[in-house]
């Protein structure tokens, strides 16, 4: 193998596809990433849950392919000045000779014949989205993931498909969020799809710079992959495995009615929670105390000090006293999009719904805390 191509382009392709190698790769081969020179560079990567291909541009005077550390490779193209680069495998050593102006570095290649291949990729179930919208979804439901790999089913991202509409949800047990989006090209009398994809592959997309107006996505029974054209004509195509088991019934989550529905400015609301809250520690609770005409939002810790704030509203009816985490509720704040956020609420200890005044589509189900009087 022999390429050359720009140092820059090398390592923005090199970067993207090793989101698939994990931090603790579970065997030292998977902590490799494979070019592949062809007509093109292919870079591909994969942790055996998710796999990624990157192809991109680069002017191929011997094919060939090998395995490398892929952190070693980001670090010596990061130490490198922008220029042209040449990377060129020695077989009498089977290293790589990697070399910039003046810079020559080799690289000890890992086992070709170990290396997983690319999942094979079965276009059963494929759709387009426009890829900011799909961005934009994704963005306003990751953050009430779970965190805790103990229950893996709450760290993916349920995906379902019904009637041309497409529906993302995620829960940690104390929160949901949920968004839905319109799907032109899926037929509304196609079978209903439900499936959970892990919230890791979903945030690499989002975090990714891409020239595609679409995101292509193909769901197959136990995987789902994505196509995307990246920058500089790379086309990027990211696949994984899916999440198995049962992910709650979110439909039974979400209350129908609420007796008392609060329209609060969105940036006024927000300023004053993060406000009070700048003395949390430890997942001390926020109080919303709501009475005639004000939310009083308020925060006691004894070791601490505390702090207090009114909001004017709306509201006519009985006193409620509420308790949250502060980060949830803040949270649950950030994704509604628009001037005024309506806080629909039953009663002190049932789950809380914030949600958009004009949008529907978009709802975020907050559990509250019992505190003591």
């Amino acid at each position: 193998m022999r390429i050359q191509t720009t140092k820059t382009d090398l390592l923005n392709t090199v970067i993207f596809s090793n989101r698939a190698v994990g931090q603790k790769a579970s065997s030292f081969i998977l902590s490799g990433i494979m070019l592949n020179a062809q007509k093109n560079l292919t870079v591909y990567s994969t942790d055996l849950e998710t796999s990624i291909k990157s192809v991109m541009k680069a002017k191929v005077l011997e094919e060939g392919r090998v395995v490398v550390p892929a952190r070693i490779l980001i670090n010596i193209l990061k130490s490198l000045k922008e220029s042209k680069i040449e990377l060129e495998l020695d077989k009498s050593t089977n290293q790589v000779k990697i070399m910039c102006e003046n810079a020559h570095f080799t690289l000890n290649t890992l086992s070709l014949e170990e290396y997983p291949g690319f999942p094979e990729i079965k276009k059963e179930n494929p759709f387009e989205i426009n890829l900011n919208k799909f961005k934009n979804s994704v963005s306003k439901v990751q953050k009430a993931v779970s965190l805790d790999e103990s229950r893996a089913i709450l760290t993916g991202v349920l995906l379902e498909i019904e009637k041309g509409l497409l529906t993302m949800a995620a829960t940690d047990s104390y929160r949901l969020a949920l968004i839905k989006e319109r799907i032109e090209s899926i037929s509304t009398d196609k079978p209903p799809l439900r499936v959970i994809v892990p919230a890791r592959v979903l945030d690499s997309i989002i975090k990714g710079e891409y020239k595609s107006n679409n995101i292509e996505v193909n769901i197959e029974e136990n995987q789902i992959s994505f196509y995307l054209k990246g920058d500089n004509n790379k086309d990027n195509i990211i696949v994984s495995r899916l999440l198995s088991g049962n992910f709650p019934e979110y439909k039974q989550l979400v209350p129908s009615n609420l007796k008392h529905n609060i329209v609060v400015k969105k940036e006024k609301i927000l300023d004053v929670v993060k406000r009070i809250s700048s003395i949390s520690q430890n997942n001390i609770p926020i109080k919303l105390t709501i009475e005639k005409g004000k939310i009083s939002v308020s925060m006691d810790i004894k070791e601490i000090g505390s702090s207090s704030e009114d909001l004017e509203v709306s509201y006519g009816e009985k006193r409620m006293e509420i308790a949250f985490n502060p980060d949830f509720l803040i949270d649950g704040i950030n994704i509604i999009d628009g001037e005024n956020i309506i806080l629909s609420i039953e009663e002190p200890l049932k789950p809380i719904l914030l949600k958009p005044e004009k949008d529907k589509n978009l709802l975020y189900l907050l559990m509250p805390i019992r505190v003591s009087q």
